[in-house]
């Protein structure tokens, strides 16, 4: 038997592993609400924008501006917390182990 076949192994049960990590955080989706909690936001694990919900409270106050400031903000932050999750998903699925390039591959 040749040397590093289990090694092949490994890595391809890492692979296989990755594929059902990916496919898992496609479905998976995260959630941001703004301070004021008047604007929400839902983004899949493709970092798409799922949901936005803006309370009718916060229309009613007719600030255009600070109602746009407080969407992109919320936006941001909904893609920012979807990303810290995968990059926790994949240092489990890696042991911890920094792969160069691996969370690239989730973008």
């Amino acid at each position: 038997m040749l040397k590093g076949m289990g090694d092949l192994g490994n890595i391809m049960k890492l692979q296989r592993e990755f594929k059902s990590m990916q496919k898992k955080l496609k479905k998976m989706e995260t959630s941001a609400e703004s301070g004021d909690g008047y604007v929400r936001v839902v983004v899949n694990g493709e970092y798409k924008i799922v949901d936005i919900t803006i309370d009718p409270a916060f229309l009613k106050e007719g600030d255009a501006k600070k109602l746009e400031k407080s969407i992109l903000a919320t936006i941001n932050d909904a893609i920012e917390k979807s990303k810290e999750y995968a990059a926790d998903e994949m240092s489990k699925l890696t042991g911890g182990m920094n792969i160069p390039g691996l969370t690239d591959m989730l973008k």
